[in-house]
């Protein structure tokens, strides 16, 4: 349907077709009615054009699509970061793949008006999952950069570090970005040992989630550590702690007076922890 332009613009007027709105990596809600799913009247309410609506999909008998509000708000509406709209309780989590899904794909847009060719213009087709050079013809595409997360173990130890960008106590797993020729093994290993300085083995795939800022897949990776002697990249982390799984258990449990903290729910990273503490 994508490709048949006819098609997506009946899917736009469908009553069984619910829209939501971002502005950046904040996503526009009711918040008296507790919603970010909207009706076609409020896409028109604030002159949205057809052309930047972008189609995402069907899920249970409902067509989603999305679009970028930078229109002031009537007192109805309201902007919430996404990293903290997930714990408003107003979707089911079993649909934050679609959210997911707009924030990127709208970021994708946003920074892709252009021909990385030419430099001329570009314009939106096939329902927004292409971009086309108004001059060169030149095909764009929407892209996901992945970056592995892992779980590093030392035994019953987990290695957990604090970016440097991390508020204080604030511990996650290891991550970085995958470059050009690399398995998501390959991935795994070399940022290990360039954050910590350490070597790792029997590195295996665990699962992955999309992360819309802008638009990362986080590859969750799990792995052995031939030591717990840490040399660490200041550049990149500010500290990293060895912890034993009990303590993690005690923290994933909602300990408050721990020396350390974790991510949210919503994190790939606890989920990966989650799954560690379980076996």
């Amino acid at each position: 349907i994508r490709t048949n332009s006819f098609e997506v613009e009946k899917l736009k007027e469908s009553k069984n077709t619910l829209f939501i709105l971002f502005n950046g990596n904040d996503i526009i809600v009711d918040e008296k009615n507790k919603i970010c799913l909207f009706k076609r009247n409020v896409v028109d309410e604030y002159n949205i054009s057809n052309k930047n609506i972008i189609l995402l999909g069907e899920y249970q008998g409902i067509i989603y699509f999305s679009a970028t509000l930078k229109s002031d708000l009537n007192n109805k509406l309201l902007k919430v970061s996404l990293r903290d709209f997930v714990n408003l309780n107003y979707l089911d989590e079993n649909k934050f793949g679609i959210l997911a899904q707009g924030a990127s794909v709208l970021n994708w847009h946003e920074t892709h008006q252009f021909c990385s060719t030419c430099g001329n213009k570009t314009v939106v087709v096939n329902g927004g999952w292409r971009r086309d050079c108004v001059k060169c013809k030149k095909e764009h595409f929407p892209r996901v950069d992945s970056a592995v997360i892992m779980l590093v173990t030392y035994g019953e130890y987990c290695l957990l570090g604090r970016g440097v960008n991390f508020k204080e106590g604030r511990y996650s797993c290891l991550a970085g970005y995958v470059e050009s020729g690399e398995t998501f093994e390959g991935a795994a290993k070399r940022e290990l040992f360039e954050e910590a300085g350490i070597e790792g083995y029997d590195v295996e795939y665990l699962f992955s989630q999309p992360w819309p800022f802008p638009s990362t897949l986080m590859v969750g990776m799990r792995m052995k550590a031939k030591t717990q002697k840490l040399t660490l990249d200041k550049n990149e982390i500010a500290d990293a702690i060895w912890i034993h799984k009990d303590e993690v258990r005690e923290v994933l449990n909602g300990k408050e007076n721990s020396t350390f903290s974790i991510p949210h729910k919503i994190a790939i990273a606890r989920n990966i922890l989650e799954v560690w503490i379980e076996e």
